[in-house]
């Protein structure tokens, strides 16, 4: 699965993740957010205080080889587990991946799907 698709299934499909992998995505992200600034104590105090940050064995390995890996693999388990939930929205034409589910032109190749009444 190409990083693309990993992030719009977690991207449109984030209610789907286990209890476990919301916290390594609030780890992710938050530790994006913090960026140069993880050395401040006080705030890194506050996102462990929020849960936003954890220190969690089980969460901590979920992401210990990146988030592109823990995206790939929990877009992975979702898409297994629930094929008839998840719409991939390939464009006909190209069979590219459209922005979001209920997109109806291809950024990539500009076709058109919204006169076909879906």
């Amino acid at each position: 699965m190409n990083k693309e698709t990993s992030r719009y299934i977690i991207n449109y499909y984030g209610g789907l993740l286990s209890e476990l992998e919301s916290k390594a995505y609030r780890h992710i992200i938050s530790l994006a957010k913090l960026g140069n600034r993880r050395k401040n104590k006080k705030l890194w105090e506050v996102y462990e205080k929020k849960e936003l940050i954890s220190s969690d064995p089980k969460v901590l390995e979920l992401v210990k080889n990146g988030s592109d890996e823990f995206f790939r693999n929990a877009a992975k388990r979702i898409l297994k587990e629930n094929p008839e939930i998840v719409f991939l929205n390939n464009c006909e034409k190209c069979g590219m991946l459209a922005r979001t589910p209920e997109a109806r032109q291809c950024r990539h190749c500009g076709n058109k799907w919204f006169d076909k009444g879906n």
